[in-house]
């Protein structure tokens, strides 16, 4: 390129400033005033049932999903294990992984709505041939350039997609508070489920060792001709039928434990059964009462609804997107720079080089691809919002299942409370008798084997009492983080990644 004199060249830099300023102008006005194809989003009215099916109190107040879980869960050793397991869960470890991921993923797209800025350098040593030159000479040649490239999103693609990817990231929110209150209900039930099982496993050990002492008796009745041999195998048969319970008892607990210590990320967690088994049936494990609220604040309080909505988002958006395939693409690309043969020089050479192109590409023919896609978009958000409203049915139906289930354990309950001390009573009384020589020992074994029954069938309901507690909890979206939680995870995140 051919040299300019000093004055024309600051001529020639100050017309070309004004250039680029204009450009620029007429892009920033194409930026802002470009339309977005494709439908801006609307919540699709969601009519649902002014109250739940059951009894308990239905107010628009807040409600018991609306409490903290360390609020909510009263017991000290379900506090320090849901502590524990939201440190060191490993399936919350993915999907905070995710969420991270899905932040930068919002970046990237986001990074298409401005101008891609670089910088070219180049630097070249040549000679000329012998052939064609009697006197050939070393060339030198530098340059440097900063370079601009930018697809204007006069059709909004761009803006759609970003739309979308920040819908994707509020899912990713979401999907974390969904792992959140699966994983603080998981531990709670796996807790209660496992102390269960130790209860009836030392239930059904007792048991074992009273119809060991019967069966004993018998035997000692027997040698002294009190009784037959026939209530001897009677008493044997007890007493094997109660010690056969042990081996899968045994196995359970031991299975229930194992799956607790996988929420809570450990190999050998220390698990202490309670001293005071009475901690399975006090009225301090949860709040002494709570409301479920009304149907409406489901919605935005369960996680898993919340996310199925920014699913109907993204894919509203991604409509739009596919629209913009139907029309031309604008770009420009620019660059301006300095060249030298000394390197020294390069900054202050008056060798000025600049350079603007601008193109359009269009689609012609592509066999039905572009509508095809459209179609696509268009049947996802079907797709999507369908997905939505099923989420919000089952969502419902899940509230109203959890408050069956606790109906029916509170009335369980005291039935099965009413079986064991009349059980207990029957017991007491036949093995008066039988000591007494009145009653005979199958009369002994019959009331033995009913209470056996009834006091494992009360340990059961009042676990299906507190697990149905649990899920109604579960159910409202309790536990969720708040907002500025999930900020300070972010927040504590990056902290982290700059100390590595």
């Amino acid at each position: 390129m051919d040299k300019l004199p000093t004055h024309l060249l600051a001529n020639n830099v100050k017309l070309n400033a004004e250039k680029m300023k204009l450009i620029a102008l007429i892009c920033s006005a194409l930026f802002y005033t470009g339309c977005a194809m494709g439908p801006d989003y609307e919540r699709s009215d969601m009519v649902l049932p002014a109250q739940y099916q059951q009894e308990l109190v239905q107010e628009q107040t807040k409600n018991v999903g609306q409490v903290k879980w360390q609020e909510f869960y009263l017991d000290p050793n379900v506090q320090q294990l849901i502590s524990h397991a939201l440190g060191q869960n490993l399936d919350l470890a993915a999907v905070r992984s995710r969420l991270i991921a899905a932040r930068s993923q919002m970046t990237v797209t986001d990074a298409a709505l401005y101008p891609d800025v670089g910088m070219e350098v180049n630097a070249e040593r040549s000679i000329d041939s012998g052939i064609t030159s009697t006197n050939p000479t070393h060339g030198n040649e530098f340059d440097i350039a900063g370079t601009v490239s930018w697809e204007l999103d006069i059709w909004g693609a761009n803006r759609r997609r970003s739309e979308a990817e920040y819908a994707n990231y509020l899912s990713a929110q979401d999907s974390l508070n969904l792992t959140v209150i699966s994983l603080i209900s998981d531990v709670a039930s796996r807790y209660y489920e496992w102390l269960d099982i130790e209860q009836r496993y030392r239930i059904s050990t007792n048991t074992v060792a009273l119809r060991r002492k019967e069966r004993d008796l018998a035997r000692l009745r027997k040698q002294n001709g009190v009784i037959s041999g026939l209530e001897v195998k009677q008493a044997e048969v007890e007493y094997q039928s109660a010690k056969v319970t042990l081996p899968d008892l045994d196995f359970e607990r031991q299975q229930k434990a194992n799956q607790l210590k996988v929420l809570l990320g450990e190999y050998d967690y220390p698990l202490v059964f309670p001293d005071d088994i009475q901690s399975l049936i006090s009225a301090d494990l949860f709040p002494a009462q709570f409301k479920v609220g009304i149907p409406s604040q489901m919605l935005s309080q369960r996680p898993d609804v919340r996310a199925a909505e920014q699913a109907v988002i993204a894919a509203n958006a991604n409509v739009g997107v596919a629209k913009t395939a139907f029309f031309p693409k604008f770009t420009i690309s620019g660059s301006y720079g300095t060249e030298t043969d000394d390197l020294g020089s390069i900054f202050d050479s008056q060798g000025l080089t600049w350079s603007l192109l601008g193109g359009i590409t269009a689609p012609i023919f592509n066999a039905g691809s572009i509508s095809a896609q459209y179609d696509i978009a268009q049947e996802s958000s079907k797709q999507a919002l369908l997905a939505y409203r099923s989420a919000v049915l089952s969502a419902f139906f899940e509230v109203n299942d959890a408050m069956n289930s606790f109906r029916r354990s509170e009335l369980a309950i005291e039935a099965q409370k009413e079986l064991v001390d009349a059980s207990r009573d029957y017991a007491h009384l036949a093995t008066l008798r039988y000591r007494n020589g009145v009653a005979s020992s199958l009369d002994l074994m019959d009331a033995q084997r009913s209470l056996f029954n009834a006091e494992l069938s009360l340990s059961e309901v009042r676990r299906d009492k507190l697990l149905a507690i649990i899920k109604l909890y579960r159910s409202l979206g309790g536990g969720v983080m708040t907002q500025q939680q999930i900020s300070q995870m972010m927040t504590d995140y990056d902290a982290n990644l700059e100390t590595q």
